[in-house]
């Protein structure tokens, strides 16, 4: 299975009268959303399934990917993908989600960054994605951990290299 995880793009801030949850996509959050999943589409096959966090920021991030996607595509919202959310539980739900074979999962810091560490078996760390990027991972029910595949910035870099692309983690 083909794990693509992508942070939310840049949201308006946060203030008296726009609570967290309502936060939506700038208009350059919007352009980079759709410069990267045009970029996640060329780079790799396109997912079937979309599992993004409820709040405004990643449904619309979500959405957006979800039109470079194969017409089979689904989109659906899990509380799982909230800040907070039981990481383990996260892990089983997306390893549940197996029969899609390619899937992606869009939603915050520092929740994106725990799932990849968890998925690669580096559960006593995390990574952290840029808003707008997107790590790929496979996995497979057979193997202990998921293994990188790729990163993807907003400047639409494709690094190849855990080490080059988290150059602050431990391999």
């Amino acid at each position: 299975m083909i794990i693509y995880v992508m942070r939310h793009a840049e949201a308006v801030e946060e203030n008296n009268t726009l609570p967290d949850e309502w936060r939506y996509l700038t208009e350059k959050g919007r352009l980079t959303a759709k410069k990267m999943s045009g970029a996640i589409a060329r780079f790799g096959s396109k997912p079937r399934l979309t599992i993004t966090s409820p709040l405004t920021r990643a449904v619309q991030t979500a959405e957006i990917a979800a039109e470079k996607a194969c017409r089979k595509n689904v989109v659906i919202a899990s509380a799982l993908l909230l800040p907070g959310a039981d990481i383990n539980e996260l892990v089983g739900y997306i390893k549940s989600c197996r029969d899609s074979k390619r899937i992606m999962v869009v939603g915050h810091e520092p929740q994106l960054g725990l799932l990849v560490a968890a998925l690669l078996g580096c559960s006593d760390s995390s990574v952290t994605l840029k808003k707008g990027a997107c790590v790929t991972l496979k996995y497979n029910a057979n193997a202990k951990a998921a293994s990188f595949l790729w990163y993807l910035s907003s400047d639409k870099r494709r690094v190849t290299s855990f080490k080059k692309a988290f150059p602050q983690q431990p391999a």
